[in-house]
């Protein structure tokens, strides 16, 4: 059984956006430098793999956890400007 969930996770891997697009970058800049190093070819795949890399980071981050953490930040900001505008008063 547990041999069929790594090998699940294996494939989803293999297959998921961040990996594929990765795998489009170093082409491009294998492609690149194989003729004659064109610049723009492997400037593209550079940007590629980055965009890639930024991209399972962005995935990985738990976001319901950073959204609730900004609504309290956001909650207290405006506690402290309504405290400040009734001593104001």
């Amino acid at each position: 059984m547990a041999d069929s969930n790594e090998k699940q996770s294996l494939v989803s891997l293999i297959f998921s956006a961040p990996f594929l697009l990765g795998l489009v970058g170093v082409g491009c800049m294998v492609y690149g430098v194989a003729q004659g190093f064109r610049v723009m070819q492997f400037f593209f795949g550079v940007c590629i793999v980055l965009g890639s890399v930024g991209l399972h980071f962005i995935r990985k981050k738990d976001w319901d956890a950073h959204w609730a953490e900004m609504d309290q930040a956001r909650q207290a900001h405006e506690k402290r400007m309504a405290e400040e505008a009734e001593k104001k008063k």
